[in-house]
């Protein structure tokens, strides 16, 4: 078998199996003891479970790999014609565990932590290191290894240079939604459970990712905006700042209506609805004279957003059943036509 031992090939293949079984074992070995951890007093401790339980897991799988193969000598003289190879492969699995214990870290306990504080800066601050800090360390982890490779980093990083300026010119829109998401993220004006409206879509931001934002419309569709697209839209948020809202209605009364009794009762149908705030005093003017009717225009402010087209139903339907019980007439368009015998005013005097 070119030089390798029947024995060095069932050992590496036990090893490698005893390691790939004990990390998935430990996998769960964590995930189990997190459960108990966050029955018990402290929930940090199953907190801390779950950050480490699968990097954990995995070095103990990579590590049996790394010594199965490295008691293959054709192998291990691989490793050795190549200064740092084993070390750059060490480097780059510290670095994917750095990676998942930060991120595991900022999502099991530093987004929880901020959204118990007073103000969202916080919250942005978190999110804004979510989306960043995994690339960083990255990065860092791939220079490390390529220095432990014998490459020259500076000249690495120059030609990348060059590289990366053709990269970017193909990839314009692909880092422009990236820049985006981190302003996106960065933007007090700007989170995730808000209600917005960018262009023809009106929905509450499920997340704020690198390249797009997920929103869940009122017809509970899952929309996804590039992050460039929001850059460039105009974004109205019905959640800033803050949930007190006004809402608009019209409704058409018939020429000869008592208008200080068709107040009083649109009055008294506002009153009616605990959506409705008493402050700032609710309005109802006389918005126009139109072709057929009156038009009277109701301002009132409300507490949720999402509660919009509820009210104006409610104040609608109670508003309708209010006029006809007191006789007052909502219009509809009418038109009159005139019929004559085709013969010119002149001819018939």
């Amino acid at each position: 078998m070119n030089g390798v031992s029947p024995q060095n090939i069932v050992v590496s293949l036990a090893t490698v199996a005893v390691g790939i079984l004990g990390g998935y074992l430990l996998y769960y070995l964590f995930q189990w003891l997190s459960r108990k951890a966050d029955r018990g007093r402290y929930q940090i401790d199953g907190i801390l479970l779950r950050i480490f339980g699968p990097p954990v897991s995995v070095l103990v799988a990579l590590v049996s790999v790394n010594y199965a193969l490295y008691r293959i000598p054709k192998i291990r003289e691989q490793f050795d014609q190549w200064e740092g190879a084993q070390r750059a492969l060490f480097i780059l699995t510290g670095t994917w565990i750095l990676a998942s214990l930060v991120k595991n870290f900022i999502r099991e306990y530093g987004l929880p932590f901020a959204e118990r504080t007073d103000t969202d800066l916080d919250e942005r601050i978190i999110r804004l290191m979510d989306l960043t800090a995994v690339y960083v360390i990255w990065l860092m982890g791939i220079l490390v290894s390529l220095r432990e490779l014998g490459i020259q980093v500076t000249a690495f990083l120059a030609s990348m240079g060059i590289a990366g300026l053709a990269v970017a010119l193909a990839a314009k829109t692909v880092l422009s939604n990236v820049l985006a998401g981190v302003t996106l993220t960065a933007d007090p004006n700007f989170r995730v459970g808000d209600r917005i409206e960018v262009g023809e879509y009106i929905g509450d931001v499920l997340s704020i990712n690198l390249h797009k934002t997920v929103i869940r419309t009122r017809d509970n569709e899952i929309v996804m905006i590039p992050n460039d697209v929001l850059g460039r839209e105009v974004i109205v948020n019905h959640m800033l700042p803050e949930q007190r809202t006004r809402t608009e209605l019209e409704i058409g009364v018939a020429y000869g209506t008592d208008l200080k009794r068709a107040t009083e009762l649109l009055s008294a149908v506002i009153q009616e609805s605990n959506r409705i705030l008493s402050e700032p005093t609710p309005e109802v003017n006389v918005a126009s004279l139109g072709d057929n009717a009156i038009l009277l225009q109701v301002l009132v402010w409300i507490d949720a957003p999402r509660e919009k087209r509820r009210v104006r139903d409610g104040v609608y339907r109670r508003a309708l059943a209010r006029f006809e019980e007191a006789g007052i007439e909502i219009p509809f368009p009418q038109r009159v036509v005139q019929i004559t015998d085709g013969t010119p005013s002149s001819e018939k005097s």
